[in-house]
């Protein structure tokens, strides 16, 4: 099994790698890790990153996909405001633009001989980010994400995995059951498909977690679940969220937009609501070990927030404590 790390192509990520991601070689040597998975935003030059250190690439998360692969423009201007607001959001304003973005990904992960890359396949829309309340169903979303990967694939050289990733919000791809599973794969046109199993994602759909220990538990048992499903987890993004009491109150609250009118304004009120959420923090409990007694991926990224490399680093370790020997025998056991 691979450890890697996440980064991605923003400001503050960069400015730790350093400028030919000299930092970001070091860092792996300092802490053991194999390579990245890569999370590409804006117009990078990629050919500064060494290519060797690159393991996975982790496909853009546009979240409100429905409208604009419909061509949905009464919806899509109530959403957005102006047309000026979808360009900026998508990079243009047809599906087109998303075909095009997965695609020039797509090759990106052929470039650096990546064995898989990540989808999130999920649609969510600003109105229902606080109250978890959506007017649609999984299976809808479920096609809709097949219809676009198909689209993606049909004129691309890459061939390894595409691995799908769970999220919390009802009405999408949570791995509730493996019928979700099922009917995404029955429906996709790639012979490659497989599951990244996002553990702090399973720990935020339950906001009554009270403790890590039970965190553990539950996230054990929501992959229990999944039987002989689980063989087709590929990845693990391995990180800790125990968000609930904060969901929880988020959920009662009257005006959670407070006065935000504008797309962007509510686009920056749902975005900081969401790392909220989704805390990427990292497990201190040595149950966590017991996953891996589970499920045998080819990859465990450490997905974690941070703001300075001293936070990452101290994440970093945190969760190779808890993972003990899982961590640092695997090259004794590969």
């Amino acid at each position: 099994m691979r450890f890697l790390l996440n980064i991605s192509t923003h400001a503050n990520d960069l400015s730790i790698a350093g400028e030919r991601w000299e930092h970001a070689v070091s860092l792996l040597d300092e802490t053991g890790f194999d390579g990245y998975e890569l999370y590409p935003v804006g117009d990078y030059v990629y050919d500064s990153i060494p290519g060797e250190i690159i393991g996975g690439i982790h496909l853009r998360f546009f979240v409100m996909l429905k409208q604009i692969w419909y061509n949905d423009r009464r919806q899509l201007l109530a959403m957005f405001d102006n047309e000026r607001n979808i360009e900026m959001y998508y990079g243009g304003t047809s599906r087109e633009t998303i075909v095009a973005c997965y695609r020039e990904q797509l090759e990106l992960a052929r470039r650096f001989n990546c064995p898989y890359v990540v989808f999130h396949p999920v649609h969510y829309e600003l109105d229902y980010i606080f109250n978890w309340n959506p007017p649609w169903s999984w299976e809808e979303m479920v096609d809709l994400s097949a219809d676009v990967i198909n689209e993606v694939v049909r004129d691309t050289a890459y061939d390894g995995w595409i691995l799908f990733e769970n999220l919390w919000w009802p009405g999408n791809f949570r791995l509730d059951s493996v019928r979700e599973i099922d009917r995404l794969f029955d429906r996709l046109e790639y012979s490659k498909p497989g599951l990244v199993l996002d553990t702090g994602h399973i720990l935020n759909k339950n906001r009554f977690l009270a403790s890590e220990k039970e965190a553990v538990a539950y996230l054990l048992g929501e992959v229990d679940r999944l039987g002989s499903h689980r063989d087709l987890v590929k990845a693990v993004h391995l990180c800790k969220s125990l968000s609930g009491e904060y969901v929880r109150a988020s959920m009662e609250m009257h005006e959670p937009f407070d006065g935000a009118e504008t797309f962007w304004e509510r686009f920056t009120v749902a975005a900081r609501h969401v790392r909220r959420i989704d805390e990427h923090d990292a497990f201190s409990h040595a149950s966590i070990a017991g996953l891996f007694e589970r499920i045998a991926p080819d990859t465990t990224v450490f997905e974690f927030s941070f703001r300075s490399k001293e936070e990452w680093v101290d994440k970093i370790h945190r969760q190779k404590q808890s993972l003990g020997e899982r961590f640092f025998t695997r090259k004794e056991r590969s």
